[in-house]
């Protein structure tokens, strides 16, 4: 053994990150660590404690998930070597120097102190030393086929074994095609390590598009586009999340706020946005439909708070992720995200997505068209000059249940009944700049469930 770390956590010591830092000398070749606490369940519920890992050159893996029982204790098992790594990590060279083993406290409730272990082994293999170790390409996958504009339906939010998922890249690939979709998305909690795989799953027919769920301590983000692991570890001081989403951005990646009304500690520790710089600061985008709509991440509040942006004057786009952590059954809506794009690729779904050129749905198309008095015309995501309009929805595929609601400003301007699976209906709308700002559609439900929303059509901005 390297090295061995114990200590004692109490809840004072909640969502920091506690650095343990060892020398690893020249010629390992393969490390592991094993990582051990107790008490996993008190009374209110569930310690949550994980490990992220630097080399003396940065990130080497994260490993967000619960850890299993094994005889009384919660247990973590990592190992990393040239060709290979616990799903999470990333292998590669070991070089020599100091490396951290960081312990990330999500969750440290007040009941009970946590007792820990960690234990770190360094081995030397002489039948491998020498041998060339893996590398890790950050490239976008190849073209698809589709090099046209057109409607494409995906999702922007999921996650495999390379952070707490059930399924392998290739399952959650196979699923995501099964549902019909033309692109999907990979991003685990706070690592990159699956995304080699993920690139792999790309068809003439199929997208794979790259992403981190940056999973805080006061909220998550998703960093859509990213290849390279994003420093997730906000303190209030020395980072904040204003500068991580600077980061994102500056980096060519698309930053989205993920299900901010969503239940929070203790039993989603970190799942609502609590960040009073960006509320919404500098994000431009955010998850308004998160899993299945009547859920824990309490979408019908979302939806509200999306709104409340837009009449602040903030030109929001919504977007919606499965959040999938293994297959859904059959007969679960999901709201996957229907993109006008120039082509199935990476850049060009992301770009349009920033454009507000999409809607999400449960199944149903729809559609929204704005014409001014003066001719003008705009689709979602777009600008009227500030006069008298038309607003035009479409859909196709209804139930025959559903009413579609047109929202003026955050408040419903008009209803009507959808009649047949498949119609269209216009409404005037005046264009006071000072009573219309933005429209969007609605497609509800005898339940008043979300079937499928529009982003807006703005009105003089």
């Amino acid at each position: 053994m390297l090295k061995q770390f114990s200590g004692v956590l109490t809840a004072a010591q909640i969502k920091q990150h506690i650095g343990h830092v060892f020398d690893l000398p020249a010629g390992v070749t393969s490390l592991s660590i094993h990582f051990t606490y107790a008490p996993g369940k008190v009374s209110s519920g569930i310690n949550m404690l994980t490990l992220t890992v630097l080399d003396p050159n940065g990130f080497r893996g994260a490993g967000h998930r619960h850890a299993p029982d094994v005889d009384g204790l919660k247990t973590q098992h990592v190992d990393i070597s040239l060709n290979a790594a616990t799903p999470g990590y990333l292998p590669g060279a070991l070089p020599m120097g100091m490396w951290t083993v960081e312990i990330d406290a999500h969750s440290i409730l007040p009941d009970a102190p946590v007792s820990y272990t960690i234990n770190v082994t360094a081995h030397h293999d002489s039948a491998v030393q020498g041998a060339e170790a893996v590398t890790h390409a950050a490239q976008k996958p190849v073209a698809t086929a589709k090099q046209r504009p057109g409607w494409y339906r995906g999702d922007l939010h999921a996650h495999t074994t390379h952070s707490d998922a059930t399924w392998d890249v290739a399952t959650f690939a196979d699923f995501m095609r099964a549902c019909g979709l033309d692109f999907a998305t990979l991003s685990d909690h706070n690592t990159t390590s699956g995304l080699d795989a993920w690139d792999r799953q790309t068809t003439p027919h199929f997208l794979t598009i790259a992403a981190v769920e940056l999973t805080t301590f006061y909220g998550h983000c998703l960093a859509l586009g990213m290849r390279q692991w994003v420093d997730w570890r906000v303190d209030g001081c020395a980072r904040s999340m204003s500068q991580v989403a600077a980061e994102v951005t500056a980096s060519g990646a698309l930053y989205a706020i993920a299900h901010p009304t969503a239940i929070g500690d203790p039993i989603c520790t970190g799942c609502n946005w609590v960040y009073p710089d960006m509320q919404p600061g500098t994000a431009r985008a955010v998850e308004i439909w998160n899993t299945t709509w009547k859920g824990e991440s309490n979408n019908e509040d979302a939806i509200q708070l999306w709104y409340a942006w837009l009449n602040q004057g903030i030109r929001m786009v919504a977007t919606s992720g499965t959040d999938a952590h293994g297959p859904f059954a059959p007969e679960t809506e999901l709201g996957f995200d229907v993109v006008y794009a120039d082509r199935l690729t990476e850049d060009a779904i992301l770009q349009a997505i920033r454009l507000g050129h999409l809607y999400i749905s449960a199944g149903p198309a729809l559609g929204v068209t704005g014409v001014s008095a003066s001719g003008a015309t705009a689709m979602m995501g777009d600008s009227l000059p500030c006069e008298d309009a038309q607003v035009m929805a479409t859909w196709d595929g209804c139930k025959g249940d559903e009413r579609l609601s047109v929202i003026v400003d955050g408040k419903v301007f008009a209803e009507v009944a959808v009649a047949g699976v498949k119609g269209s209906h216009t409404w005037e709308v005046a264009g006071d700049k000072a009573q219309v700002r933005w429209c969007v559609i609605e497609l509800r439900d005898c339940r008043n469930h979300l079937r499928a929303i529009t982003n807006p059509i703005f009105v003089g901005w």
